[in-house]
């Protein structure tokens, strides 16, 4: 009898191992096995003062997308996506003309912000010719949205140059004006609305 309790108790973990992979509730989760989606993000340039550029040239230093932490609440993440091209003219992609600077299979799970997080930015003026300097006050954007397995979800990044200049010693200046998403090609939020 003590001989069988002690080969039933090498054999728990086996059993045990065995009961849970039978019922579905061990779970890999190994990144080859996470089922994929596709993501693209695109950015336009809403027409305000991108007028007055004959050149506006934005570096994007990152793209940056943080997933939803759930139980791990304290801890924020962001995942880098890799921009292409990596420097665009904003001039070329105003009045719904976008570009695409992210396109590609992501893991299929939940998002809780973007960062379009911009380095260098020339401006090249119109009237003058002249090189015009232009703030930017693009920052990290809360938005809750989920990359779905098999299905494309689209965001559409707006930005905004305004000109500040009769309110010294502002300029102009670059920020998001809002964003679209749509999942599957149905559009599942936009901000503004309209």
């Amino acid at each position: 009898m003590a001989e069988q309790a002690v080969k039933l108790l090498r054999q728990a973990p086996i059993i045990l191992l065995a009961l849970l992979v039978n019922n579905g509730l061990l779970i890999a989760s190994s990144p080859a096995q996470q089922e994929q989606g596709l993501l693209e993000i695109r950015i336009k340039d809403h027409r305000d003062a991108i007028g007055d550029f004959s050149k506006l040239n934005i570096a994007i230093e990152k793209l940056l997308i943080s997933p939803k932490r759930g139980l791990k609440f304290w801890s924020a993440t962001w995942h880098e996506l890799r921009a292409a091209p990596d420097t665009i003219d904003l001039t070329q992609y105003v009045g719904g003309k976008g570009v695409s600077v992210y396109r590609g299979a992501i893991a299929a799970v939940g998002f809780d912000a973007f960062h379009l997080k911009v380095g260098i930015i020339e401006g090249l003026l119109k009237k003058n010719r002249r090189r015009a300097p232009v703030k930017n006050t693009v920052g990290p954007v809360k938005l809750s949205f989920e990359v779905r397995p098999r299905r494309e979800t689209v965001l559409i990044i707006d930005l905004v140059v305004t000109d500040f200049s009769d309110h010294p010693p502002r300029g102009y200046e670059l920020g998001l004006q809002g964003y679209e998403l749509y999942s599957a090609g149905k559009l599942i939020v936009k901000i503004p609305p309209g």
